[in-house]
Formats: structure tokens, C-alpha cells, sequence
């Protein structure tokens, strides 16, 4: 469960080989402060597509559709909690 923008979003679990080829692609993506963009649209679309979340997901509490950069910090929580990273105070 992921809970943001004051709502809770079921997401499937990932197997071992799941996660390591998130963290594959997360390696790819981030090269130290620098995000390469492709990589990193590609790692959301996959975490996207393991969470199991669809289009009609992707809405708030009040059923308003979540923008695109919405969209884009919930699938990064998404990765967060599958990776098991702690979030920095």
C-alpha cells in the first residue's frame, strides 16, 4: 500500500528478480546528481507496469485526475517502497 496525495494505492509485490531489475534500471538512470531522462521514463514505466497501476488509477481522494508530475512522484514512491529506501528528514 502507498499512501499519497491523501489516498491509498494498492500495488502488487515484486519478486527478488523484480526489484533487481528495478535497481538495474535505477543504476542506469541516476549517475551521481546527474537523471538520464530515457533511463529514467523507462524505470517509471516499469515500475508502473509491475505496480500493476492503470490510467483509471491515477486519480485523488476526490477523483480528480493527478497531473503528470503527480503521477511521476507516485510512481517514485512506488519505487521508493520496493527498494526499501528510507526517505531522508
Amino acid at each position: 500500500m502507498v499512501k499519497m496525495f491523501g489516498k491509498q494505492w494498492k500495488v502488487k509485490s515484486i519478486t527478488y528478480k523484480e526489484k533487481r531489475k528495478l535497481w538495474h534500471g535505477s543504476i542506469k538512470a541516476f549517475d551521481g546528481d546527474e537523471v538520464k531522462q530515457d533511463e529514467y521514463f523507462a524505470l517509471m514505466e516499469n515500475v508502473e507496469l509491475l505496480s500493476g497501476l492503470k490510467e483509471k488509477d491515477y486519480v485523488d481522494k476526490d477523483k480528480k485526475p493527478l497531473d503528470m508530475s503527480q503521477i511521476d512522484l507516485l510512481l517514485q514512491e512506488v519505487f521508493t517502497q520496493y527498494m526499501g529506501i528510507e526517505k531522508k528528514d
